[in-house]
């Protein structure tokens, strides 16, 4: 069999945040090219999407590891109770908005850990395999010492640490819609193995009642279905199909650094 000549993890975030999210992205593994989703176990439809993607085996699923809760409408807060981890909860026990905000508040190291444990723990009690790790909204920073501890305890529980293997697609200039800049990307893309990371939904009601200061819901919609084309339209199967391009699951995927 003939080598790819690139090797593309397809990662879908925020399964488990909405139904349509959920839709979506089990839409973009069974007809598309997506190959990954991550999971976040504190959102209202979790239990929802580990019910869908227990039909779904072939689809790798990872912890998308989450301390923080971006919307104004959508609020969730920890899975262990807020006053067991105080340092990273407001006053309505919920988490807060942006990194910059839990770093304001001082969060402290154990209790962070604490709770991606719990999270964790949750989604391996209704079954899950979870294969990998990554970081919503990428919160490695606001704490001293956070990325050794995330990367210690990916070891310790035998998944995969997702900064491991990211590796982004060269940007180019290209001209046409998202699903055409990315089949440019792909074409030009020099031989190895990328990621590619989208948020996959459907432009429902529900995206629409999404959103936050300087994000508001109308191009939430628009940009998280166009996220979702770029992983299941005709014409990136069809360019996958043609240019050696193989889509790939994490624990398919090589290590990048260490």
């Amino acid at each position: 069999m003939k080598q790819p000549r690139v090797r593309l993890l397809t990662r879908g975030d925020d399964l488990g945040s909405t139904h349509t999210a959920n839709v979506a992205i089990c839409d973009a593994f069974r007809d598309g090219i997506l190959k990954n989703a991550s999971i976040m176990v504190p959102c209202p439809a979790f239990e929802e999407a580990a019910a869908v993607i227990a039909d779904e085996p072939g689809l790798c699923c990872g912890l998308h590891c989450t301390v923080t809760a971006e919307w104004d409408s959508l609020r969730w807060g920890p899975v262990l109770l807020p006053e067991r981890v105080p340092s990273l909860v407001d006053a309505r026990g919920h988490f807060f908005q942006t990194t910059q905000a839990l770093h304001q508040n001082g969060p402290r190291l154990n209790e962070i850990m604490a709770e991606l444990q719990a999270q964790l723990e949750r989604a391996r009690a209704l079954g899950i395999n979870i294969r990998y790790a990554d970081q919503h909204m990428v919160f490695g920073w606001v704490i001293e010492g956070l990325d050794e501890a995330f990367d210690a305890w990916c070891d310790r529980e035998g998944i995969r640490n997702d900064r491991l293997y990211g590796r982004g697609l060269p940007r180019i200039d290209a001209p046409g819609d998202p699903v055409e800049q990315m089949i440019a990307r792909l074409e030009e893309a020099p031989p190895g193995q990328y990621r590619v990371v989208g948020h996959p939904a459907y432009a429902t009601p529900e995206m629409y009642a999404l959103g936050h200061e300087g994000y508001p819901g109308e191009v939430v919609a628009v940009e998280r279905d166009w996220q979702r084309r770029v992983f299941m339209d005709p014409r990136i199967v069809r360019c996958c199909r043609e240019n050696g391009v193989l889509p790939i699951r994490y624990d398919e995927a090589s290590v990048l650094s260490t």
